[in-house]
């Protein structure tokens, strides 16, 4: 008899968990439909020419600011990111040097102005993506103005790409162990490979996290977009985007566990 209690319990945990999960669907399902019937309300009073004349205004006000947008968002990614990749030089030049006390303390130091840089050089990139997405149509490809914004984007753009250079190069310099050739296809790979087991299991974790936070996210944004499609009529492209996108992600990450688990069975 004493034996069958844990069986009990995890009987009774399953139940509870599968009752949380039934009552949080429920309450998101219900929760969508009154967004919805509110949304449905306001537009059928509108009819919508509220929302397309402020979408017009909208759009006509960013495509203003496209070009002094892209040049503000390239001259401040090119002062922070020479800001961070200055800190992480001296870092770096400290580490050669560092007792073990010191060490960790600055290989921390290393890994968080290194993640700082390469967010700021990221959001440079979508910023200008974005801006240009939001505000660029043929009217606006005719007009003077956008060859100087169409420049300063890839003035934006190949300066990233360098900066990311710059950085692998910095590392390798500092951590000779460290290999991959930064303009080939499988530097990720190579990289890897080059790095220990502590390295590896940090990658590994990282990794993980940002499948499932990123799982979560394309799942909202499909339903995002298919409500704003509904109301809006943005089309079914951004929907085929996000839904291809997830579907990618999934199959990536089952296969790699199926191809790992048979490695494993052959070994």
């Amino acid at each position: 008899m004493r034996r069958m209690k844990p069986m009990k319990n995890k009987d009774n945990l399953k139940t509870t968990s599968l009752s949380k999960l039934t009552l949080k669907m429920a309450a998101g399902a219900i929760v969508g439909a009154i967004l919805g019937a509110s949304a449905a309300v306001l537009l059928s009073i509108n009819n919508g020419n509220s929302f397309n004349q402020a979408a017009q205004k909208l759009i006509s006000g960013i495509q203003n600011m496209i070009f002094p947008g892209l040049l503000l968002i390239t001259v401040l990614s090119i002062i922070l990111q020479e800001i961070y990749y200055s800190r992480l030089k001296n870092i770096c030049n400290s580490l050669a040097n560092a007792d073990d006390e010191e060490f960790d303390e600055l290989d921390y130091k290393e890994e968080k102005t290194g993640a700082m840089l390469m967010t700021s050089n990221l959001l440079s990139y979508i910023g200008g993506i974005v801006l240009l997405a939001f505000g660029y149509s043929m009217d606006y490809l005719h007009h003077s103005i956008a060859l100087g914004a169409c420049l300063t984007f890839l003035i934006c753009v190949f300066y990233d790409g360098i900066m990311q250079a710059r950085y692998i190069k910095l590392l390798q310099k500092t951590h000779p162990e460290k290999k991959g050739d930064v303009s080939s296809m499988k530097f990720q790979q190579q990289w890897l490979e080059s790095c220990d087991e502590a390295e590896k299991e940090v990658i590994y974790q990282s990794a993980y996290k940002a499948f499932s936070f990123t799982s979560k996210c394309l799942s909202f944004l499909l339903l995002l977009t298919m409500l704003s499609h509904l109301f809006f009529h943005t089309g079914v492209l951004a929907i085929l985007v996000v839904g291809i996108t997830q579907i990618i992600l999934s199959l990536t990450y089952n296969r790699s566990c199926v191809e790992l688990k048979k490695v494993k069975v052959e070994r």
